[in-house]
């Protein structure tokens, strides 16, 4: 089925929009059917050594996935595991390089549970967009359906139990009316879904408030986030949720993002952090945006100037920023468009750059380069990047 596929959907190298990534390769999440490192965007190749053309991309923590133009989802490295094993094997990778290689051939060699694909590996059919989170992928349907698998010991995949792995796409379930969805977003061990009508709803693990339903009861099931406002955009972090609405007002809720609070948080503790929990959505006063993406540890907002304000956790003192700051983006540059991720929220520029805010002590906040070349889309997963490359 996977040649079927990518033969169908592949075009000659000159076409646009073609599947790409780069990163380090011993988690196998590059799609290249090795374990070597990219350090630049490098085009993943059908078996004709063709470009594939592709219209949706998620990267996770080890693992990668895209829907193809012809309505397939392709998924590749390890989609099935929980981020525990790819901690694990970054820390033999860092420590003792030569057992990790040993690991990896192991686990090509004995991988009877399919939980490892080296090259894109079909799942399913009739998709629109995908995105995927730690060991969990998500999938919308050309009816508006949403579907998971992954790993589930939380009820992260939303399909009503906690069992250890969902190995099949398979409905979420539903504790409110089903709705069809237009947008989803995943965060460590939660996900959050926009229905066409402008609603947002959650499921998975709950105890930093991050699903939004004023408790900390984690929750297998598809159920309405407390917010009572037609929204545009969401964006899912590590613990922490964002939601944008049709006039454009931030909200925000989860992991110290009560900034009214001077409760720690009891699950951040180890953090130099006098704020708590939001167990609802807090309106994040002041400027009015148009679109809103999560990564890890910071929340990302852009306006209709093509201006961009960021607010999370700042690299160094570990300060949790409430209030957006602007991020310094070359002069005369406009953002075109924010992308949720793992390690970094995207900024991808006018000027065919991609940059990554970077929020540094002080009153602002700056920008780095992550991509020079000129891509249509790009996603930071945890050490990786997929991109739908020009």
């Amino acid at each position: 089925m996977l040649r079927h596929s990518l033969r169908r959907v592949a075009r000659s190298r000159r076409t646009l929009a073609h599947l790409a990534s780069k990163g380090p390769g011993f988690l196998g999440c590059l799609g290249h059917g090795d374990w070597q490192n990219r350090d630049a965007l490098e085009a993943v190749l059908d078996d004709n050594d063709n470009y594939v053309r592709v219209k949706s991309i998620g990267a996770g923590w080890a693992h990668s996935a895209a829907v193809l133009e012809d309505g397939v989802c392709v998924v590749w490295g390890r989609y099935l595991e929980p981020p525990e094993s790819a901690l694990r094997l970054s820390h033999i990778e860092r420590v003792v390089p030569p057992l990790a290689r040993l690991v990896n051939a192991t686990a090509s060699l004995l991988d009877r549970d399919n939980s490892l694909r080296l090259r894109p590996t079909p799942i399913t059919d009739q998709c629109l967009k995908v995105a995927c989170g730690a060991g969990v992928t998500a999938l919308i349907k050309r009816n508006g359906s949403l579907e998971t698998m992954g790993a589930n010991q939380f009820g992260q995949c939303g399909v009503g139990d906690h069992s250890d792995v969902v190995r099949e796409p398979a409905p979420v379930k539903w504790d409110s009316p089903q709705v069809p969805i237009s947008t989803v977003a995943l965060g460590f061990r939660h996900g959050l879904c926009l229905s066409e009508e402008g609603r947002v709803l959650s499921w998975g693990k709950n105890d930093a408030g991050q699903l939004g339903d004023d408790t900390r009861n984690s929750r297998p099931a598809v159920a309405p986030v407390s917010l009572d406002e037609e929204c545009i955009s969401v964006g899912a972090g590590l613990n922490h949720s964002a939601a944008l609405t049709t006039d454009g007002r931030l909200f925000v809720w989860g992991k110290m993002r009560d900034s009214s609070s001077k409760k720690p948080s009891t699950v951040s503790r180890d953090l130099p952090d006098v704020y708590g929990d939001a167990l609802s959505p807090k309106q994040v006063p002041g400027h009015r945006y148009k679109a809103v993406a999560c990564s890890s540890f910071h929340c990302v907002t852009l306006d209709e100037d093509g201006q961009v304000f960021c607010m999370g956790l700042e690299r160094g003192s570990r300060k949790m920023v409430h209030a957006p700051r602007q991020v310094r983006l070359p002069p005369g540059v406009r953002v075109l468009s924010i992308k949720n991720g793992v390690d970094a929220v995207a900024l991808l520029g006018d000027d065919g750059v991609t940059y990554v805010p970077d929020l540094s002590p002080g009153l602002s906040c700056g920008c780095e380069v992550r991509e020079e070349n000129a891509v249509t889309d790009l996603v930071f997963g945890w050490r990786h990047a997929v991109a739908i490359a020009a």
